[in-house]
């Protein structure tokens, strides 16, 4: 038997080797995958790890890199560890910083005096404030607040300074069916606290210490034109126009406030929800479009004798930048604007423009200034699907070239159809696992959709955007927004024809994947598309064994809050409705996607019982305010969680990590 088993570790070192040898410039890659796990690994530990071990670690591994440079394979891989843990030590000092910037233990009822760094709109349709500079009668206080008040006031609008009083909660009720953590998104955005004022908002003049910078205010006046302009092309009583001018703030200064909750459902639904937020796709169709227009213009000066696209690179690279600022700085923004940047670089330093190589750059570039982001179904999600599409490119380009240069006109056309398909199917079944995992939705007609959208949006709306934003300051706004919202307002008809076919909203609340089937799932996209060899084709062995997973992850059948006070049971029809415990009215929506309104009645042939001192679910689960029984035993609220009956577990939200555990 240790003979046979010998046998085998010997062939399998054989096989590896055999592949290993075509992979040089693979194993750079990588490099990228391995820093972004440290960053990630860290947001997955249930405990906050000390700054001291974590360096004594990448000491220790350091030492050991000294040790073994003489052996090339053990080298190698602790190269990898090496970066693995740099990715570590990165996400732990970036959260430290943080840290030190924000403010802790303030009183629930707080005095708050500032600047209005943004004003706009919550869930709710209330108005938000955004505060920076704040102070109360003791002392400044540090980072930004975001609260949420009753009504605006005609004067109150950005970079007033205002005083109120504010009730700041304790942090967020988690919500234990959301991998979303809003603590921790709250703490990377700089935010100090978040509340809601229990009083009037009074105007007081900004002393000179709190004036905002000159670079700030341009931004700001830019923002305003360019909101006042998008605003004035849409009648009041006209819905479409609205959720056009809607949308056409989003595209351009970032702005989703005014996008209303229908709208929203439409897009996710039709699997076009990407083009609410400013992307890779925005920033890349901009670049693009202002690469061609510099080359176009210049052509006739320096065609043969100049590289026209180093001038036409240069110009795209400052025009994305000042898109990004004016698009409200995000993170996905950001991203966006590192990523075309590296690529529009790339073409400055005559190097492939395209490339597993200059993805895993960029991955490095953007999990060193923003860690947090590792973690956010954005990253993953965008990331993802570029990894596809260049991993699909570079093994089948030259075939695709040598195959458009025998076509006609009419061939080149519906080679480009099929192109928009291919590139559609690669994306959508990167994204895939992440909807899944993280929104428990499938978009039936995503590849529909995108057909359909993508002329619409590649020959019409983004042209007309750039158009728009050139035409701003020769004060011919008013007449470029006109294409710009009549484009948005095709893409809006096409999303809702779509949403409306048979059969599109089947893909919602299919589950959700574990923590190891999602892993698995990423591990073997990774290992498909990073190797060029034979052995890449193992990488379906970790997509099925990881897409297995959604068949082990456990279903709620109750949900519970952590005070007792809010509780979700699943009705005859498979869906969770709200139960007559209800007053978190933030979970109610969540988790049932509507707050019940008016006096609470039982539907009838649903599976509770109550009366004036307790429910009962299916007989097994008694519930009243604050204390929760499961087959006859007490069942702790700690931070909220769900009930699967079918096993009898109770699973628990952890809020250091923002994952689900069970019992």
């Amino acid at each position: 038997m240790i003979w046979w088993l010998r046998k085998q570790w010997l062939r399998l070192k054989l096989y590896a080797a055999d592949n290993y040898q075509y992979e040089a410039d693979s194993l750079i890659v990588w490099y990228g995958v391995a820093f972004g796990a440290g960053a990630a690994y860290y947001f997955a530990l249930p405990w906050e790890v000390s700054a001291v071990w974590l360096v004594c670690l990448l000491e220790a591994v350091l030492l050991l890199l000294w040790l073994t440079r003489r052996r090339d394979g053990q080298f190698k891989l602790l190269t990898y560890v090496a970066v693995f843990m740099l990715g570590l030590c990165v996400a732990k000092a970036d959260a430290m910083y943080r840290a030190r910037h924000l403010e802790n233990d303030l009183p629930e009822i707080s005095y708050l005096r500032g600047r209005v760094k943004e004003l706009d709109y919550n869930s709710n349709n209330r108005p938000r404030l955004l505060l920076a500079d704040v102070n109360n009668f003791d002392r400044d206080l540090q980072g930004e607040f975001r609260i949420s008040i009753n009504k605006a006031p005609a004067w109150l609008k950005r970079g007033s300074c205002v005083e109120l009083v504010a009730r700041l909660p304790k942090g967020f009720t988690p919500n234990p069916l959301s991998n979303y953590n809003a603590d921790r998104a709250n703490f990377y955005k700089g935010l100090s606290a978040t509340g809601y004022t229990i009083g009037p908002v009074f105007e007081v003049a900004c002393p000179s210490s709190q004036q905002p910078p000159l670079f700030e205010k341009l931004i700001t006046r830019a923002q305003t034109c360019i909101r006042e302009v998008i605003d004035g092309n849409a009648a009041p009583d006209d819905t479409a126009a609205r959720d056009a001018a809607a949308i056409a703030k989003a595209l351009t200064i970032g702005d989703r406030s005014a996008i209303s909750e229908r709208l929203n459902e439409i897009y996710r639904t039709s699997g076009l929800a990407h083009f609410l937020s400013i992307s890779g796709m925005h920033m890349s169709l901009i670049a693009l479009l202002v690469f061609f227009l510099i080359r176009v213009t210049l052509f006739p000066f320096g065609a043969g004798r100049y590289d026209l696209r180093k001038p036409a690179a240069i110009v795209s690279i400052l025009f994305t930048f000042i898109y990004f600022l004016i698009s409200g700085q995000s993170v996905s923004c950001l991203r966006a604007f590192v990523t075309t940047s590296l690529v529009l670089a790339a073409v400055l330093m005559n190097r492939r423009a395209i490339s597993l190589r200059l993805w895993a750059f960029a991955v490095i570039v953007v999990v060193s200034g923003t860690p947090e982001a590792v973690v956010s179904p954005g990253f993953l999600m965008s990331f993802a699907a570029v990894l596809g599409l260049v991993a699909y490119y570079e093994r089948h380009a030259a075939s695709i070239h040598g195959w458009l240069d025998k076509r006609s006109l009419c061939g080149r056309f519906a080679a480009y159809i099929l192109g928009l398909l291919a590139s559609d199917l690669v994306a959508s079944l990167m994204t895939l696992p992440y909807s899944v995992y993280y929104f428990s939705q499938i978009s039936v007609y995503t590849s529909l959709g995108n057909l359909l959208s993508g002329p619409v949006i590649g020959f019409w709306v983004m042209p007309a955007l750039l158009l728009f934003l050139l035409s701003l300051p020769l004060g011919l706004g008013e007449y470029a927004v006109k294409p710009f919202a009549a484009g948005v307002d095709m893409v809006n008809r096409i999303t809702a024809w779509v949403t409306d076919l048979p059969g599109s909203k089947a893909g919602e609340g299919v589950g959700t994947l574990p923590d190891w089937g999602i892993l698995l799932l990423t591990f073997g996209l990774l290992w498909l598309c990073i190797w060029q060899s034979r052995w890449r084709l193992w990488g379906f062995a970790g997509i099925i064994l990881g897409t297995l997973g959604i068949f082990f992850s456990p279903a709620p059948d109750f949900v519970f809050d952590e005070t007792g006070t809010t509780y979700a049971y699943k009705n005859a029809a498979g869906n969770l409705a709200i139960t007559p415990y209800r007053k978190n009215k933030f979970l109610q929506k969540m988790w049932t996607g509507r707050r019940h309104k008016g006096k609470y009645e039982i539907p009838p042939g649903e599976p509770l019982v109550c009366d004036k001192k307790q429910c009962v679910y299916k007989g097994r689960i008694e519930f009243s305010e604050g204390k929760l029984r499961l087959d006859g035993r007490d069942v702790p609220l700690r931070h909220g969680g769900f009930i699967n009956l079918s096993a009898g577990s109770v699973w628990y939200y952890r809020p250091e990590t923002g994952r689900l555990w069970h019992k």
